[in-house]
């Protein structure tokens, strides 16, 4: 075998497999461990967001899923909430379906905001801006992590994701949280 044919068919195999996927930039917050501080890659939303990078602060010790951080956003009682977006690579195109998973979590320690809280998605064609609602989970109450998958149909071009806590349907704002990890890549599922 010729040694030209060794080193293409890795590389050939590489180009393949990221063909197709859209890579987030840290897609599992990895930072140094501090409280308000939006994580490398990420930036801040909603007004007052102030997002923590975990373990450490505000009394949260619990393990990551991948790598050494995770990220946790609050919602108040106030009715605001916490949320964080990133401008993607490349363009989520109109009509296609795409899918990913994250992994979400929620504590008992979270000083103060302890109550249980879901997580909405969205995506949008400027900086922050909510075009499509991509996801919306379910309250999440469990403290190990669990994976979520996201499947959508991109109704127009979209450019940026934006993740944020959100308060439950059935109460009043509350002091809450949710902690978010391990984002996958987007896969291309088909054309709709």
């Amino acid at each position: 075998m010729s040694l030209k044919l060794i080193f293409t068919v890795p590389v050939l195999f590489l180009v393949f497999m990221a063909n197709g996927q859209i890579a987030f930039n840290n897609p599992s917050f990895e930072d140094e461990p501090a409280d308000a501080t939006v994580p490398m890659g990420w930036f801040a939303c909603e007004r007052g967001t102030t997002p923590d990078i975990l373990p450490g602060p505000w009394g949260v010790e619990m393990d990551s899923e991948e790598g050494e951080t995770f990220v946790g956003l609050i919602t108040r009682s106030d009715g605001s909430f916490e949320s964080i977006g990133q401008r993607l690579s490349t363009t989520l195109e109109k009509n296609n379906c795409y899918e990913f998973t994250l992994s979400l979590a929620s504590c008992d320690t979270y000083s103060g905001f302890n109550s249980r809280v879901r997580l909405r998605i969205w995506a949008g064609t400027k900086k922050c801006k909510k075009t499509q609602l991509l996801y919306e989970s379910d309250v999440v109450d469990n403290t190990e992590w669990k994976d979520h998958k996201v499947s959508f149909t991109a109704k127009k071009n979209l450019k940026y994701i934006i993740i944020e806590a959100y308060h439950p349907d059935d109460l009043p704002p509350v002091k809450g949280h949710i902690l978010i990890d391990n984002i996958s890549n987007i896969l291309i599922c088909s054309k709709v």
